[in-house]
């Protein structure tokens, strides 16, 4: 019998065990054998793209301020250590052209196009087109490779004018009819449900339309199995190490039932 495969995408890095979207969180991953890692982006002011989840720096950072009316000299030197100010050393809130040559060829990139700029489509792609991300004719969840997700289908629209090449994936809550013919038209190749709301049927639907499926917002053992046992092809998690040892473990159960 083939073996199940469900990948597990580090969210925001190891995000359980070190500030989400930072260096350490990311490098964390991959020291733990997770070489999907997901993240944010978004652009400051003087449109440099950023990683970073939220439009406001407050939780990350401690600091009031809104990301797009920054400079990124304003914020470069902020320490992001958002719930973790126990942990001694700084973190910062990176670049995108940082992580595109740190983890060149060693991961498989999940970058979220996090706000509705208007700008930030174009500005991606031409930083992963200068530093040759672009066209790599990787599979989805091959290290190396790129995946675009949003839940703007607006920027996975305005991604794919540029190129057409890249794994693309729609985040949304479930999955309905109609969203399906909506990637179909617009060529996205993922739909991404809430783990909540993954359920067999949509899956079903959407392999036959051959868009692939994963999945979000894993806050529970019982979301996770969910997202596993519906025919998603993974899902982003904030603790992959333990997500593993779930599923581990529920088969091992199902085997000795």
């Amino acid at each position: 019998m083939k073996e199940k495969v469900f990948n597990l995408i580090a969210h925001r890095g190891f995000s359980e065990r070190s500030p989400e979207n930072t260096i350490q969180s990311f490098d964390l991953a991959l020291k733990e054998g997770f070489n999907n890692f997901e993240f944010d982006v978004q652009l400051t002011k003087d449109k440099i793209p950023v990683v970073i989840h939220d439009s406001d720096l407050i939780r990350t950072t401690g600091i009031k301020g809104i990301i797009s009316e920054k400079k990124y000299s304003e914020i470069k030197s902020l320490n992001a250590k958002n719930n973790f100010q126990n942990l001694t050393g700084h973190f910062r809130i990176p670049t995108l052209d940082e992580i595109l040559i740190r983890y060149k060829d060693k991961a498989h990139l999940h970058l979220e196009l996090k706000s509705r700029d208007q700008d930030l489509s174009e500005i991606v792609f031409n930083f992963l087109k200068e530093f040759k991300w672009l066209s790599s004719k990787k599979k989805i969840f091959e290290p190396g490779g790129l995946t675009i997700s949003s839940f703007y289908i607006e920027q996975l629209m305005r991604f794919n004018h540029f190129t057409k090449d890249e794994n693309s994936a729609w985040l949304l809550e479930k999955i309905t009819h109609n969203d399906l013919d909506i990637c179909k038209s617009n060529e996205i190749d993922l739909i991404c449900p809430r783990a909540l709301h993954a359920n067999h049927k949509m899956v079903s639907e959407a392999l036959e339309k051959n868009i692939l499926v994963r999945n979000w917002g894993v806050s529970s053992e019982k979301d996770l199995i969910n997202a596993y046992n519906s025919g998603s092809k993974g899902t982003t998690v904030d603790w992959p190490t333990k997500g593993k040892e779930m599923i581990s473990n529920y088969e091992n159960n199902k085997i000795s039932n």
